[in-house]
C-alpha cells in the first residue's frame, strides 16, 4: 500500500509542503525528489527576458510568476541563486531548528543585493509562501489569490499592472487559461510575453486558443525538460496512463521515473521576431 495519497491527475498530494509558515518542508521534500525544472528553466527564461529587453528598449523588466511558491524561480533569476545551494541552505536551517524569524534574518542577508532591473511579482494561492518570500525579499511583492475563481481586485490589479513577462514551472494543469487570462487583463494593455512550463501530461491547447483570441502567437521550444522524480511506482503508473491517453511517448522521459516539462512562449504577434528568432529550427508552432 502506498504512503502517499493522489489527486485526480495521479500526482502525490503535496498540499503541506506549499503552505507552511517556512519553505524549509518545501525544499526537503522536493529535494528528495530531485526537483529541478527551476534550475533548467532559468537560461531558457534569462533568454526570454534578454530577448523582452531588446524589444521594449528598457532594461526594467517586470515578471509575474505563477504559482511561485515561496519564490524559488525569484531566488534563481533574481539573485543568482540554485537549487542545491537552497536545499541546502534550509536542510541546514531545519537541522539547527531555526525559526521563521531567524530564516527571514538569514535570507534578508542572502538576497540583500538583487538584480535592481528584474522586478518579480508571485502569485500563488498559499498566504504563507507568499508572505514568507515578500518578508524575506525574494519576491518584490506577492499576490496570494487564485484567479480560477475570481478576477483580481483593485489591489491586486495595481500590483499585477504594467507586466512584461508572465512565466510559471509547472502549475499549469492546476491552473487554466482562466487564470491567465485574468492576469493578462490586470496588465492594462502591457502585453506581456508568456514562457510556461507544462508538464507533458497536461493539454495547453485551451490557453493557445485563448491566447490566439488575443492576437498571440505560441511556440514550443527545445526539448522538455526534467521537473522531478516520481515518488513511487504508482505515481509513474498514473502518469504514464495520462500520456497514453494524450497519446504521447514516454520513452526516454517519463517512463524512466522523472516529470518533464516542455515550455511554451506566447507574445503578441507583431513582436513574434524578436522572440523566436533566436531559437529558429528549434521552435515548433503549436
Amino acid at each position: 500500500m502506498s504512503a502517499f495519497d493522489y489527486d485526480e491527475t495521479g500526482k502525490i498530494v503535496l498540499d503541506d509542503i506549499y503552505n507552511q509558515t517556512t519553505p524549509v518542508p518545501y525544499y526537503t521534500q522536493l529535494s528528495a525528489l530531485g526537483y529541478c525544472v527551476p534550475e533548467r528553466a532559468r537560461p531558457l527564461f534569462q533568454q526570454v527576458i534578454a530577448a523582452r529587453r531588446a524589444e521594449s528598449g528598457n532594461d526594467a523588466v517586470k515578471i509575474v510568476d505563477v504559482g511561485c511558491s515561496y519564490g524559488v524561480n525569484a531566488a534563481l533569476i533574481k539573485h543568482d541563486q540554485s537549487m542545491s545551494g537552497l536545499a541546502s541552505f534550509y536542510g541546514e536551517a531545519a537541522k539547527q531548528g531555526m525559526k521563521r524569524d531567524e530564516l527571514i534574518a538569514a535570507d534578508r542577508e542572502i538576497y540583500a543585493e538583487p538584480d535592481e532591473q528584474t522586478v518579480i511579482v508571485g502569485v500563488d494561492a498559499s498566504q504563507n509562501a507568499i508572505d514568507y518570500a515578500v518578508a524575506a525579499g525574494i519576491l518584490d511583492d506577492g499576490v496570494a489569490a487564485d484567479f480560477e475563481t475570481t478576477a483580481p481586485n483593485a489591489r491586486q490589479a495595481e500590483q499585477l499592472v504594467d507586466s512584461d513577462l508572465i512565466i510559471s514551472t509547472g502549475c499549469y494543469g492546476y491552473i487554466s487559461e482562466k487564470t491567465l487570462d485574468h492576469l493578462l487583463d490586470a496588465s492594462n494593455g502591457s502585453k506581456p510575453w508568456m514562457a510556461h512550463f507544462v508538464l507533458r501530461m497536461f493539454d495547453y491547447d485551451a490557453a493557445v486558443e485563448s491566447l490566439n483570441d488575443r492576437g498571440y502567437v505560441t511556440r514550443q521550444i527545445g526539448l522538455p525538460v526534467r521537473q522531478r522524480r516520481f515518488a513511487d511506482d504508482a505515481e509513474r503508473a498514473h502518469v504514464l496512463d495520462n500520456l497514453a491517453e494524450r497519446g504521447i511517448d514516454p520513452e526516454g522521459r517519463e517512463a524512466d521515473g522523472w516529470y518533464y516539462a516542455q515550455l511554451h512562449l506566447s507574445c503578441p504577434e507583431n513582436e513574434a521576431g524578436p522572440l523566436f528568432e533566436r531559437w529558429q529550427g528549434a521552435a515548433a508552432a503549436v
